[in-house]
């Protein structure tokens, strides 16, 4: 989870709140599980004392907002630690040990998530923020296309993740449509829809179209699953594809 959660925070930092601003997170539950599903509850007062709870077990601790350092110092009467900022809102406290990169501390305010699925809240911030789309894939996974200011449909360029992370390149077909999403370095390369054709020959191609409803020059053409082999292909007396390496170089009519 913590792989997914730093991409995330990443992503997400520009939209951080700064932990000078207080007013956010004292005198509200926030809850930690650790590994062993121990249920730790933090309250933060305003007078710098920390209600510790561990499984409903209280201890009194303390705090304080280091501002030359911009990190919180607690005092948990077993250790002291010191935290960063990663990212923090009213919902969420994800914090890092002083000195690491990617050691987290990671604090949900139960009354915003109750469920305290922290991963879950991240995803539907991340998706309003970019102003994602998603799509069921064959495989059951889910492709989140950051669309950014558009409102549209994707397009190429626009960055794709599954489940928040890069996929690797290649291309991905969407469950309810059957399209092509080609992904390459993280970003949409090519959007297509697979199109079955027979020549007048009654050899069956596939053809992955740029446009739904129209064969154009570009669209790749395959047989048995290996691109067509460089030729002339007849679709009828009106059409004739001229092929080359599985690419469709032109198109003509009359032919």
């Amino acid at each position: 989870m913590k792989t997914y959660l730093q991409d995330t925070i990443n992503r997400l930092s520009q939209f951080s709140e700064k932990l000078d601003n207080i007013t956010l997170f004292i005198d509200k539950p926030w809850v930690l599980i650790d590994t062993e599903s121990n249920y730790h509850k933090y309250i933060f007062k305003r007078d710098g004392q920390l209600i510790m709870s561990l499984n409903g077990h209280v201890q009194l601790g303390k705090w304080e907002y280091l501002t030359s350092a911009k990190s919180i110092l607690i005092d948990r009467i077993k250790d002291k630690i010191l935290l960063n900022q990663s990212f923090f809102d009213s919902a969420v406290m994800i914090l890092k040990f002083d000195g690491t990169n990617n050691d987290l501390f990671i604090l949900a305010n139960e009354t915003i998530i109750p469920d305290l699925n922290v991963k879950k809240y991240l995803q539907s911030v991340a998706y309003k923020k970019f102003n994602v789309i998603i799509g069921r894939l064959e495989n059951g996974k889910t492709l989140e296309i950051y669309r950014g200011s558009s409102d549209g449909p994707p397009q190429i360029g626009m960055k794709a993740t599954i489940y928040g992370e890069y996929p690797g390149d290649g291309k991905y077909k969407t469950e309810s449509t059957g399209r092509y999403y080609e992904i390459r370095n993280g970003n949409v390369f090519r959007i297509t829809h697979s199109k079955k054709y027979q020549t007048v020959e009654g050899t069956n191609i596939i053809i992955e179209q740029a446009y739904e409803s129209s064969i154009s020059k570009g669209d790749l053409v395959f047989v048995d699953n290996q691109p067509a082999k460089t030729g002339k292909y007849k679709l009828g007396i009106l059409k004739s594809l001229t092929i080359v390496n599985g690419v469709i170089k032109k198109t003509s009519i009359f032919c």
